[in-house]
């Protein structure tokens, strides 16, 4: 794969697209080309004119093993908003895949590239890498995602902008308009939201909370994705969901459920998606002073709640039925 050989070319040096064609065998035109692929994935950058480096990134996959199987370069890909894009949308089509003109539709609808169609060959370009990598298989002339594959080398898909939807639906591109609208609207309290879940995320008791959550989601062959704001969302069968976590101790419970559940409302209408179901997962179980609220939650706003214990996921009857691919304890 000729990028990866560009990443290896800038890493023994060649900085230039001059020089990185001459590296990789390809004419100056094509190091250019290269060199931009590269930069699309995360592994180079170029910060100065036609001067290009590893990123961290670059060279954690360099130091590891810089071939298609490091996980490093199936994470850069999915970092990068054009495969963002195409991933949920190869979701969506589950076992019977696209074809290459519906394949093709969907790249000059959506793909954000800074021209208003992407040329057959960077089309062509895009799907050898999605195949190279194993994140697409051919059958019958059509496309598939192959799930097991991601879930194999990656825990969760990030998303680096929380203006880009996390469940959209394919078939409505007027949706990625919708959730850059709102998401510009409401980029004070995004900010705030962000710092907030950069705090979080470093605390223990939440990272184990979503790398619980995630691992279920996993094995229920769908794939877990985050942004900035969002701890966990998913799409499994017709049905999206969107999950926040909080520690929560006998003194911060009642304001850590308030927060969730407020977040939880906003995060659903920033990411367009009114039929999402929501869900709470705190780190303990309520309270006696504070279980009333499960009923709260669960009847009166409709947000399901789960809470940890010793590394198992409960929750109650209806809870458990719902959500049955958490594998939920009663």
């Amino acid at each position: 794969m000729d990028v990866v050989r560009t990443v290896i070319a800038v890493s023994q040096g060649a900085r230039t697209f001059q020089q990185i064609a001459n590296s990789i065998g390809k004419v100056e035109r094509q190091g250019r080309y290269y060199r931009k692929a590269a930069e699309i994935v995360g592994m180079i950058v170029t910060p100065n004119r036609n001067q290009s480096t590893l990123t961290p990134l670059g060279q954690n996959f360099v130091q590891n093993n810089p071939t298609l199987a490091n996980p490093a370069l199936l994470q850069g890909v999915l970092n990068s908003r054009i495969f963002q894009r195409i991933i949920p949308y190869l979701e969506s089509k589950g076992n019977a895949g696209v074809s290459r003109q519906e394949f093709e539709t969907f790249l000059n609808n959506t793909a954000d590239l800074g021209a208003a169609t992407m040329a057959p060959r960077r089309i062509s370009t895009v799907i050898s890498w999605l195949v190279d990598l194993g994140i697409i298989i051919v059958q019958n002339s059509r496309y598939i995602l192959s799930t097991q594959t991601i879930n194999q080398r990656v825990q969760n898909i990030g998303f680096d902008n929380p203006d880009e939807p996390l469940l959209p639906n394919p078939n409505d591109l007027n949706e990625y308009t919708i959730v850059q609208q709102r998401s510009a609207a409401a980029q004070e309290t995004i900010v705030t939201y962000r710092n907030n879940a950069a705090v979080e995320r470093a605390d223990n008791s939440h990272r184990d909370l979503v790398n619980l959550t995630s691992e279920r989601i996993r094995n229920a062959g769908a794939l877990p994705k985050f942004n900035q704001l969002i701890d966990l969302a998913t799409h499994i069968g017709n049905t999206d969901y969107i999950f926040e976590m909080k520690s929560t101790t006998a003194n911060n419970e009642k304001s850590q459920i308030r927060a969730g559940l407020s977040q939880l409302y906003e995060y659903r209408y920033l990411q367009n998606k009114p039929q999402a179901r929501l869900v709470l997962v705190i780190e303990n179980p309520l309270s006696q002073n504070e279980s009333w609220r499960q009923d709260y939650l669960e009847q009166d706003r409709d947000v399901y709640l789960v809470w940890d214990g010793n590394n198992q996921l409960y929750g109650n009857d209806r809870t458990r039925n719902d959500l049955n691919f958490l594998g939920l304890i009663p």
